[in-house]
């Protein structure tokens, strides 16, 4: 009798054991249902007012970065520096379009979420840049940023110190790690295998948060190390408050997203008869990330303000060919092949040729 009851407990273990993993393998199907939809303010519905709102909060902020970008354009003295302070003001007006997109499309809002992280790594990787400016510019900059360790090889070549490598690289690898997340996001979720209502390990969506997690806090930790070891020549340009200006728009999300998500699951928040389930679940944080967006526009445009830049000379060059310069990319996206030695050389050189800033 113990015996029969013996293995009927470990018999209905092993069913509970395969249930288990079975429900594992499985995708929980997410409670959708809520009360009927009312309109919100007037005749709009909450989606139809989050739509509006967020469009107007992204056309400000693109108003303000294009006064920013045009100030820098038109006073285009130290080319070297302003395409990159021109790329980083642009990630504000990217992040604005993409949250209104977000908020108007809620549908598609899961397959744009990432585009957020592509606009971050092309700022960070310019932010590297524009540090590494800095230093060049100050006095015996380029013995400062390699030391000693830069030598010359048989060749005639120089090799950058171990050190100044992976920042360098720390940082860049952030744009084809973005594009490639961006990209299996999409494609996971189209073949039914992302799951974003589960970590279990059987979908996609746990890894491509590790993984996203890790690639960013690996970028900005280079950032931050950079400007930890050249503090002294950095912090009088205000580094760090430029950093904070466009980093801490990702930052806040990431929290608010995290908030969110906790009040979500815990149904503190829940479908109204204003809100909807996908108005909470995807609408709601890129709303929330809208308002913030003319509010971030007008930090940046005081973190990099063009007034360094009007050395009563005429510009290196006009206007047009200042945008052109900022949208050109090439730079960033050869450094993998060139790494960083030429490329900054070619920056010194191009700083000397300028006057310093």
């Amino acid at each position: 009798m113990d015996t029969a009851i013996l293995h009927s407990r470990g018999l209905f273990h092993r069913d509970n054991n395969n249930q288990t993993k079975s429900e594992k393998a499985t995708c929980p199907i997410e409670d959708t249902t809520g009360p009927e939809i009312v309109p919100f303010v007037g005749n709009l519905t909450w989606h139809s007012f989050a739509t509006i709102v967020s469009g107007a909060c992204a056309i400000a902020s693109l108003l303000i970065i294009l006064a920013v970008i045009i100030m820098h354009a038109l006073n285009f003295s130290n080319p070297i520096q302003q395409r990159q302070i021109i790329r980083i003001v642009l990630l504000v007006p990217w992040i604005a379009l993409f949250a209104f997109l977000i908020v108007w499309q809620e549908g598609a809002g899961a397959y744009l979420t990432e585009s957020l992280d592509f606009g971050c790594s092309i700022a960070l990787a310019a932010f590297l840049l524009l540090m590494c400016d800095y230093i060049l510019a100050s006095p015996r900059g380029f013995q400062e940023l390699f030391g000693s360790a830069s030598v010359r090889t048989g060749g005639g070549k120089e090799n950058s110190p171990d050190w100044f490598k992976r920042i360098w690289y720390m940082v860049l690898q952030f744009i084809p790690a973005s594009i490639i997340i961006w990209v299996t996001t999409c494609i996971t979720m189209s073949a039914n295998v992302y799951c974003s209502a589960s970590n279990s390990a059987h979908f996609a969506h746990i890894w491509i948060t590790v993984l996203k997690a890790f690639v960013t806090i690996y970028a900005v930790a280079a950032d931050l190390t950079l400007y930890k070891a050249k503090k002294d020549i950095l912090a009088p340009h205000k580094v760090l408050f430029k950093f904070v200006a466009f980093k801490g728009i990702i930052g806040l999300n990431v929290l608010q997203t995290f908030i969110l998500n906790i009040l979500v699951g815990n149904k503190t928040i829940h479908p109204t008869h204003y809100l909807s389930y996908h108005d909470i679940k995807v609408g709601l944080p890129s709303f929330i990330l809208a308002l913030e967006m003319p509010l971030f526009a007008v930090l940046v445009a005081l973190a990099f303000p063009v007034a360094p830049y009007k050395l009563g000379q005429p510009p290196a060059a006009g206007p047009l060919t200042a945008v052109v310069q900022a949208l050109d990319i090439t730079d960033l996206l050869g450094c993998f092949v060139r790494g960083p030695m030429r490329l900054v050389r070619e920056q010194r050189w191009g700083i000397q040729r300028e006057g310093r800033v």
